[in-house]
C-alpha cells in the first residue's frame, strides 16, 4: 500500500464537527429592535385583554348575584304582603282575643283580693251563745300604705284584712269565750277583745277586732286556685271498694250432675 491510500484515508476520517450552520444577519439592528417591540406590545395587549375580561367576567358574577338577591327580597315581600292581607281577615278575631285576655287579666286583678266577708260574718254568728248579738261591725282590708302588724304566732298567715265588731253579751265570761274561739274559724288568724263596756240594761257591750288572712280569699277567677281545690277534692273522694264476687259456690248435686253420675 502507497503512502498516498494512506493519507486519502486518513482525509476521510478526519471530521469537523459543527453545532450550526454558519449565519449572518444582515439587517440593520432597527430591524430587530422593532420585532421586539412589537413582541411586548402584543404580549401586553394580551395580558390587558386577559385582565379587562376577568374584570368583565367579576362584574357580570356580582351584577348576577345582586340580581338574584334582589329578586329573593322582592318574593319575601309579596309573601309578607301576603301574610299580612290574610292577616288582616282575622284582625277582628285577634283584637276581640286580646280584649278577652285583657278582661281575664283585669277581673284577676280586681278580685284578687276579694274575701267572703259573708262566710266568715255566718261562721262568727254561729259561734255566738244565747242573748248575745252583733250590734253594728265594718271591714278594711290592709294596702301597699297600710300594712297589719304580725299576728301573735310567727305561722300564723299574713294579715290582709279586720272586722271590727260591737257585739252584745250577757256577761264578760261569755264575751271572753267568743272572742277565743274565734280563731278556729276558716280565714281568721286571730282576735282581740278591745273594750268592754257595761250597759244600763245590764248587758255588756264588747269591742272585737278580728283580723283576716289570706284562707278568706275567693279565688273566684284564678286558674290556680281553681287546680288546687280539683286535687283536693280528688284527694279527699274515697277510693272504690270492690264488689265481692257473685260466683256460686258449687253444691254436692252440682257436683254429682257435672260428673256425669
Amino acid at each position: 500500500m502507497s503512502d498516498k491510500n494512506v493519507a486519502a484515508k486518513s482525509r476521510k476520517e478526519l471530521k469537523v464537527p459543527t453545532a450550526y450552520p454558519p449565519y449572518v444577519n444582515l439587517l440593520p439592528p432597527e430591524v430587530g429592535q422593532k420585532k421586539q417591540a412589537a413582541r411586548a406590545r402584543a404580549r401586553a395587549i394580551f395580558v390587558a385583554i386577559v385582565a379587562i375580561g376577568v374584570v368583565v367576567l367579576a362584574s357580570a358574577g356580582t351584577n348576577f348575584y345582586a340580581l338574584q338577591r334582589t329578586l329573593a327580597l322582592e318574593i319575601a315581600r309579596t309573601e309578607t304582603q301576603s301574610l299580612i292581607n290574610q292577616q288582616g281577615d282575622y284582625n277582628e278575631v285577634r283584637v276581640a282575643s286580646q280584649m278577652v285576655q285583657s278582661t281575664k287579666a283585669a277581673r284577676l286583678f280586681a278580685t284578687s283580693t276579694e274575701i267572703s266577708m259573708n262566710t266568715i260574718i255566718l261562721a262568727m254568728n254561729k259561734k255566738l251563745g244565747s242573748g248575745a248579738a252583733v250590734v253594728s261591725y265594718s271591714f278594711e282590708t290592709s294596702t301597699p300604705l297600710q300594712a297589719y302588724g304580725e299576728s301573735t304566732s310567727v305561722l300564723d298567715p299574713l294579715r290582709i284584712a279586720q272586722v271590727a265588731l260591737e257585739v252584745s253579751f250577757p256577761n264578760v265570761a261569755a264575751a271572753d269565750n267568743w272572742v277565743r274561739s274565734l280563731s278556729s274559724i276558716e280565714g281568721i288568724t286571730d282576735a282581740s277583745l278591745a273594750s268592754i263596756e257595761l250597759e244600763t240594761d245590764g248587758t255588756y257591750t264588747a269591742a272585737v277586732v278580728a283580723f283576716i288572712n289570706e284562707n278568706a280569699l275567693l279565688n273566684r277567677f284564678d286558674p290556680s286556685a281553681a287546680e288546687t281545690e280539683e286535687v283536693e277534692e280528688a284527694e279527699s273522694e274515697p277510693e272504690p271498694t270492690p264488689a265481692p264476687s257473685s260466683t256460686p259456690t258449687p253444691t254436692e248435686e252440682g257436683t254429682e250432675e257435672g260428673s256425669g253420675s
